[in-house]
């Protein structure tokens, strides 16, 4: 080889190494609420009113009967990434005031993770090659999905779905538990992580959760998938920020009657109206610039880079219905009743979001 072939090669393998040294394992979207009410078109198709209150964030096209390609038509969306139309909603969280009323907690935003933290079923495989190398694919088009269970009042923490639920609270005692917190919180951040393992063929099922699963190797934020579902895909987590400064007790209730936490769980409907630029979002958002790097596929150019979150407005109006935002009511929506008690004694599942 030539003295310029080999310094050629010397650079290539350089720039090679630097790169992968770049490649983080998650990217963020960010996303300022869009509304709050009682329809969910996943768990509840077509019906106004399902079971509980929720709070909704991303793609303005949000309604009863929302399919896919409704929410990848949204004219808009609350979050930071324009090209994801994708709709993400949660029980919303009421506190119950001295007088027995229910008070709707504010909303303050939310924050996705899209994390590669899985890998595809192998044969004889325990561990995951480096995220630096191995990307799970883009959620698929089509795919809609709940993870948590909204009846629980009690937590087993050998089961890993009710380990991917938890909440953090932020202030003075900062701490997580997989309950409500069990201290003053300026803010409850409530939590909750989807499994990242798909059968590879169906994009719902009769529950919205038997065509995923969680690693057969690992825990539930990431690892080696299991044979029945053996395909990767990028893990969602949700982090939903609900401003509890003012309240001097811990008197909350989730919308679904839940007093506990452990009842806490997310909706997923994918609406992002690029594929392939999703799935190579963690391969190019690489260095300290992360999405706002010029070869970052979700980076559009132009003055937003990959967007910004914003207030935006529904296309569907939301059903005439007391659901708080005009004052505390007599009753949960639906008249849910409230059941079971936030925990004394911390239960938890990791210590803080930085060992995520």
């Amino acid at each position: 080889m030539s003295v310029s072939k080999t310094l050629l090669a010397a650079v290539l393998l350089a720039a090679s190494s630097v790169s992968g040294q770049d490649v983080g394992d998650t990217f963020t979207v960010n996303c300022s609420p869009l509304t709050t009410q009682r329809r969910d078109p996943v768990l509840s198709f077509g019906s106004d009113t399902s079971d509980h209150v929720h709070a909704v964030v991303g793609g303005t096209a949000f309604k009863a009967d929302l399919t896919n390609q409704d929410a990848i038509n949204s004219r808009a969306t609350t979050c930071d990434k324009e090209i994801d139309n994708s709709i993400y909603w949660v029980p919303t969280l009421y506190h119950i005031n001295s007088d027995g009323r229910y008070e709707l907690v504010t909303h303050k935003g939310t924050a996705v993770y899209y994390q590669n933290r899985a890998c595809d079923y192998v044969a004889g495989r325990t561990v995951c090659p480096s995220f630096k190398t191995n990307f799970a694919a883009a959620l698929p088009a089509g795919l809609r999905m709940i993870s948590g269970n909204k009846d629980l009042r009690t937590f087993n923490q050998s089961d890993v779905s009710q380990r991917a639920v938890n909440h953090h609270c932020v202030g003075p005692n900062d701490q997580e538990t997989n309950s409500l917190p069990v201290y003053h919180c300026d803010t409850i951040r409530a939590q909750v992580t989807f499994p990242p393992c798909w059968n590879g063929k169906d994009l719902d099922s009769a529950d919205h959760k038997s065509h995923m699963a969680f690693t057969a190797y690992g825990d539930y934020n990431g690892g080696v998938c299991p044979q029945s579902h053996p395909k990767a895909v990028i893990q969602l987590f949700f982090e939903f920020h609900f401003d509890t400064a003012k309240y001097t007790d811990r008197n909350f209730v989730f919308a679904q009657g839940d007093k506990t936490g452990y009842g806490f769980h997310g909706d997923f409907v994918n609406g992002w109206k690029d594929q392939t630029r999703l799935g190579n979002a963690h391969r190019t958002c690489t260095g300290a610039q992360g999405v706002n790097a010029a070869g970052c596929s979700l980076n559009l150019g132009g003055p937003n880079g990959p967007g910004r979150a914003s207030t935006q407005s529904l296309e569907h109006p939301a059903p005439a219905e007391q659901v708080g935002l005009n004052g505390p009511l007599t009753a949960l929506p639906n008249n849910k009743i409230p059941t079971g008690s936030t925990p004394q004694r911390r239960s938890v599942s990791r210590a803080f979001a930085k060992d995520y």
